[in-house]
């Protein structure tokens, strides 16, 4: 059966009208992916993320919008087969994405990590019931390190559904102790237990110390004095005998 030229000459005609179009559609593709890569790195190296992160996160929004492209260019070439084509690539995607939901999960998770930064290597956190200083931080996992010398691998999907404890970001911490003097002495000021407490040895004195009085009872007054310390242990005995010290008269203990 001889080819019909008018037929011939449509179809040459239709499929290079759609390669034209389709390579309008892959230059505009190339240009937006390389500014949405450059503003997305852009961006995270204003927020201080670090490199690998943002040359990741640049390269996936570059993918991204590159896929978008190729399948225009699909729908242009395919037209009415183009639903059926969608249609496969969604079952795939999403059976490959129900398989790798965990790992997924994980590194979706670490890249948060990553940008945000809530905790840092070196960091001492405490997270689902192990606490250790950070060794590395990775996409999928991070890797702590206990203080007995044991090595935890957190999966960094549990950052997003549990509590997660920075020991490192406020060095100091907060103790207090009794001081209970005669009901009849002079009132205790936040200014006597600074004055007390300025030379104690391991008391911070920012946030400055202070005083409350809980209670008068049986001829006594009770005071709650809280203090900062970067060692709490290490500073209560040096601030219990200032304390004592400084208020002969009455009694100081802790607890």
């Amino acid at each position: 059966m001889p080819l019909d030229p008018v037929v011939i000459r449509d179809n040459l005609l239709d499929y290079g009208a759609r390669t034209f179009w389709a390579l309008i559609v892959a230059a505009i593709t190339l240009l937006i992916a390389r500014g949405v890569r450059g503003a997305t790195m852009r961006m995270l190296a204003r927020n201080r993320a670090q490199a690998n992160v943002t040359i990741l996160l640049g390269n996936l929004a570059q993918l991204v919008i590159i896929t978008v492209g190729i399948l225009a260019i699909v729908a242009i070439y395919t037209r009415d087969a183009f639903g059926w084509i969608l249609t496969s690539f969604s079952v795939v995607g999403l059976v490959i994405g129900l398989s790798l939901q965990d790992i997924l999960k994980n590194f979706f998770a670490g890249v948060w990590v990553l940008v945000e930064r809530p905790f840092r290597i070196g960091d001492a956190i405490e997270v689902a019931g192990y606490s250790g200083s950070v060794e590395e931080i990775s996409f999928r996992t991070t890797q702590l390190r206990t203080d007995d010398g044991r090595e935890v691998i957190v999966p960094n999907g549990t950052f997003m559904t549990s509590a997660v404890v920075n020991l490192t970001r406020f060095p100091t911490r907060r103790a207090s102790a009794w001081l209970v003097l005669p009901a009849d002495e002079k009132a205790v000021t936040a200014e006597d237990v600074r004055a007390a407490l300025q030379k104690a040895e391991g008391v911070s004195p920012e946030p400055p110390p202070s005083v409350e009085l809980r209670s008068v009872s049986d001829g006594k007054a009770q005071y709650v004095v809280s203090f900062w310390a970067a060692n709490r242990d290490a500073a209560l005995a040096p601030a219990l005998r200032a304390l004592r010290a400084r208020f002969p008269q009455g009694e100081v203990h802790v607890g």
